[in-house]
C-alpha cells in the first residue's frame, strides 16, 4: 500500500472509531489531550449541542487527530502518545486482518459487538461527529471500493490467463521463438556423431548442434561418439536450423571481406550445411550464416530432399550479400552445368526406336513427363495421344507420379528433345473388336458410370459401349439411374459400330421369351409386326417385334387404328394380341415410327389385285380389248417382217 493509502485508511478507522464510546464509561476519548476534571459522570450521554457546534468552527474530531498525529509520526519517524493510544485502542479490532481490510470496514463491527451502548447515545454521538468526518470517510471508503473492483478484475481474468498460457503451452516450436542458448554462450554437450566435415552435438536434450570441423587445428584430438565437448554459440539456431557451434568467435570478420571479394569476381565459395528452413537451407560459409533457396539446390525441389545435405560441404555461388549481411547463395549453375554435360552424354547412347523404362515425373492436362534412368535420368514427353488408344480416357486415370513402364523413343530433335511413347508397345484392342462386336451380337458387360444422357457399360478391358437413355426401356425416363446402377452387369445387344471414331453404340438385350423374333428394319412404308401394349383416347402404344432399342417403341394414331369413330381402344386392342401395322413414318429426332393399321390393309387390297391380275395373265385368258388389238398389231409386223 502506498503512503495516501495508508493516510486514508487510517482516517477511515478514525472516524468509525470517534463515534463509539468507551464500553464502561460510554463517553468519546480525546487522545490529543488528557481528560478534563469537568468531564461528565459516568453514564451520562454527551451534549449535543457542543459535538454540533464544533462542526463549523472548525475544530478537529477526536479520531482525525489522532490518525494525522499518527500519520505525521510515521513520517517522522516519532510516535504520539495519542498515536499510542489509538493503536492500542484499535488492536483487537484489526488483529489476524489483512492490512488493506483494517478500517471502517473492521471497526463498525468490532464496536457493535464490544460496546453495545444505548442506540441513542451512539446516534447522537454519530450525527454531531458526520459533518466533520464524512469527507475522510468517503474518500478512504472510495479507494477500497476502486480496490475491491481492480482485485475482482483480476480474479475474474486468471481463468483467461490460464487457458492463454495452457494454448501457448501446446503451441509447436517456431523458428520465432526464444532459442534456448544465447549467441556467444559457452554451452557444452555430447557428441552424437563425427562426419568428415561437421561433428553433430546433443545439448542436454535442449537443441542439436553441428560444428564445423575446418574450425580444428590439425594436431586437435578428433572426439568420438559419445564424448563430451565443450564449445561457443555462434548460431542460436532461432530460424529454424540447427544451432552452430565455434570455437573461433572471431572468425566472421575474417571472412566478410572474402566473400565480398567473391561477389565481385564471380567465384565459388564452400559453405557447411547447417539446418532445413522454410524455403531452403541454412549454410553457414567461414562462420557467416547464408541462406540457399531450395530452387537453388535442386533442379526439382519439389521431389528433393534437403536432410540428406545437412552436414555436408557444398559449393555454392554468392547471389547477394548487403553489407556484410544477408548472405544469399545458389547451387543452380552448377547443377545445370551437370545436367546439360549428362544429357549431352546420354543422348549420345539413344536412338528413335530403342524401348527403355521410364518413371513418371510429371503428370499434366497434355502429356506426361517421363525419367529414363538408364539414360541418366533424361526426360522425355509423352504426349496425351500417345499414352493410351483410348484417346477419351484422360491422362491422370492412366499415369501417376512414381509410375514405371516401358516407353518407346519415337522421336530426337534438333534441340535435344525426346519424344516417348507408352500405347506404342500396348495392343490396340480395338484391333479385333470390329469383327467381335459386329451389330446385333449380344455381350455381357459391366456398368462403369451413370451420365443424364446414358450409361456407359465397359465391355473388355479399354472397350466401351453407351446405352442411351431414349433405349433403356419402352417408358420414357429421366435418368438412367431409374433402372440401372454402378457395378450392375447387364446384357447388351450392338447397336452401331463405328471403327473411325472408335464408338459402340448399345441396346439392353431382349427379354428371353422376346429373343426368338425374327428382326425387323425399320423404314418408312415397311410393312412389321407389333405387340399391343395398351389402349389410349389418343391412338394404341405396341412393341415393334424383332427390334431393340428406341425404335421398338411405336404408336398407332385413333385414325389409323381403322375403326369406327368413338370406338373404346382399350377394349377394342387386347395387350399381348400381335396385329400386322405398316410404318407411315418415323420421328427423326427420336427414331420413334408411327404406324398405321388401315395403311397396312390398302396396301393389302392392293397387292391382292396386282397379284390377280399376274395371275389371270400367267393363266392365258382373254385379257381386255387393248390386249387383243396389241396382239393383232404384233401379228401383223411379224408378217410384214
Amino acid at each position: 500500500m502506498t503512503p495516501d493509502e495508508i493516510v486514508s485508511s487510517d482516517l477511515a478507522a478514525g472516524a468509525s472509531a470517534a463515534v463509539m464510546p468507551e464500553a464502561s464509561a460510554g463517553v468519546r476519548v480525546q487522545p490529543s489531550e488528557p481528560p478534563s476534571a469537568e468531564a461528565a459522570p459516568e453514564g451520562a450521554p454527551a451534549p449535543a449541542d457542543e459535538a454540533v457546534s464544533s462542526a463549523p468552527t472548525g475544530e478537529v474530531s477526536p479520531a482525525p487527530t489522532a490518525t494525522a498525529e499518527a500519520a505525521s509520526s510515521a513520517s517522522t519517524g516519532e510516535v504520539s502518545p495519542a498515536a499510542t493510544a489509538e493503536a492500542a485502542s484499535s488492536a483487537p479490532t484489526s488483529e489476524g486482518t489483512p492490512p488493506e481490510f483494517t478500517g471502517a470496514e473492521q471497526s463498525a463491527p468490532d464496536a457493535t459487538a464490544e460496546g453495545e451502548a444505548p442506540e441513542g447515545e451512539e446516534g447522537e454521538e454519530a450525527e454531531a461527529a458526520s459533518p466533520s468526518e464524512a469527507p475522510g470517510a468517503a474518500d478512504g471508503t472510495g479507494k477500497k471500493k476502486r480496490r475491491r473492483r481492480k482485485r475482482k478484475k483480476r480474479a475474474e481474468g486468471a481463468p483467461e490467463a490460464g487457458a492463454k498460457e495452457t494454448r501457448e503451452s501446446a503451441r509447436p516450436h517456431r523458428a520465432s521463438d526464444r532459442a534456448p542458448f544465447h549467441v556467444g554462450e559457452e554451452v557444452f554437450g555430447k557428441v552424437t556423431a563425427v562426419l568428415d566435415t561437421a561433428i553433430m552435438v546433443d545439448l542436454s536434450g535442449k537443441a542439436l548442434a553441428i560444428l564445423d570441423r575446418s574450425e580444428m587445428e590439425a594436431d586437435d584430438l578428433i572426439p568420438s561418439a559419445g564424448d563430451r565437448l565443450v564449445a561457443r554459440v555462434h548460431n542460436d539456431g532461432s530460424r529454424g536450423g540447427l544451432v552452430v557451434l565455434t570455437r573461433k568467435p572471431l572468425r566472421e570478420e575474417e571472412t566478410k571481406p572474402k566473400l565480398e571479394q567473391a561477389l565481385k569476381e564471380g567465384q565459388l565459395v564452400q559453405g557447411l550445411v547447417t539446418g532445413v528452413i522454410k524455403g531452403g537451407v541454412e549454410v553457414d560459409v567461414g562462420g557467416v550464416r547464408g541462406f540457399a533457396p531450395a530452387s537453388g539446390m535442386d533442379l526439382h525441389p519439389a521431389q528433393a530432399n534437403f536432410l540428406g545435405l545437412v552436414g555436408q560441404r557444398l559449393d555454392f555461388k554468392i547471389v547477394s550479400f548487403d553489407k556484410g549481411r544477408d548472405l544469399v547463395v545458389t547451387r543452380r549453375p552448377m547443377l545445370e552445368a551437370e545436367a546439360h554435360e549428362r544429357r549431352k552424354r546420354a543422348l549420345s547412347l539413344l536412338q528413335e526406336g530403342q524401348v527403355l523404362e521410364g518413371v513418371v515425373r510429371t503428370v499434366v492436362e497434355w502429356g506426361a513427363f517421363v525419367a529414363l534412368p538408364e539414360a541418366e535420368n533424361l526426360e522425355g514427353l509423352v504426349h496425351v495421344s500417345e499414352a493410351s488408344h483410348d484417346a477419351r480416357k484422360p491422362l491422370p486415370e492412366l499415369l501417376s507420379p512414381g509410375d514405371r513402364f516401358p516407353a518407346k523413343i519415337t522421336k530426337i530433335d534438333e534441340r535435344g528433345k525426346i519424344w516417348l511413347s507408352r500405347k506404342a508397345l500396348i495392343e490396340d484392342p480395338w484391333g479385333a473388336a470390329k469383327q467381335k462386336y459386329a451389330p446385333r451380337t449380344r455381350h455381357r458387360g459391366k456398368v462403369t458410370r451413370l451420365e443424364k444422357f446414358g450409361a456407359f457399360v465397359e465391355l473388355e478391358s479399354d472397350i466401351e459401349g453407351l446405352l442411351h437413355v431414349s433405349d433403356l426401356s419402352l417408358e420414357r425416363i429421366e435418368h438412367p439411374s431409374q433402372v440401372l446402377k454402378e457395378g450392375q452387369e447387364i446384357d447388351v445387344v450392338v447397336h452401331h459400330f463405328d471403327p473411325r471414331t472408335r464408338r459402340i453404340s448399345l441396346h439392353p438385350a431382349p427379354a428371353p421369351e422376346h429373343a426368338e423374333e425374327a428382326a425387323q428394319k425399320i423404314q418408312r412404308n415397311a410393312l412389321v409386326k407389333a405387340e399391343v401394349l395398351r389402349g389410349e383416347s389418343a391412338g394404341v402404344i405396341v412393341r415393334v417385334l424383332g427390334v431393340t432399342g428406341r425404335a421398338q417403341r411405336g404408336f398407332i394414331p385413333a385414325g389409323q387404328t381403322g375403326t369406327v369413330r368413338g370406338t373404346d381402344l382399350r377394349k377394342a386392342f387386347k395387350p399381348g394380341s400381335v396385329i400386322d401395322v405398316k410404318i407411315i413414318d418415323v420421328d427423326p429426332r427420336t427414331g420413334e415410327p408411327k404406324l398405321s393399321i388401315r395403311g397396312f390393309k390398302e396396301d393389302e387390297e392392293r397387292r391382292a389385285h396386282k397379284e390377280y391380275r399376274q395371275k389371270l395373265k400367267e393363266e392365258g385368258g382373254f385379257g381386255t380389248l387393248g390386249d387383243l388389238l396389241r396382239e393383232k398389231l404384233r401379228a401383223q409386223q411379224d408378217r410384214g417382217a
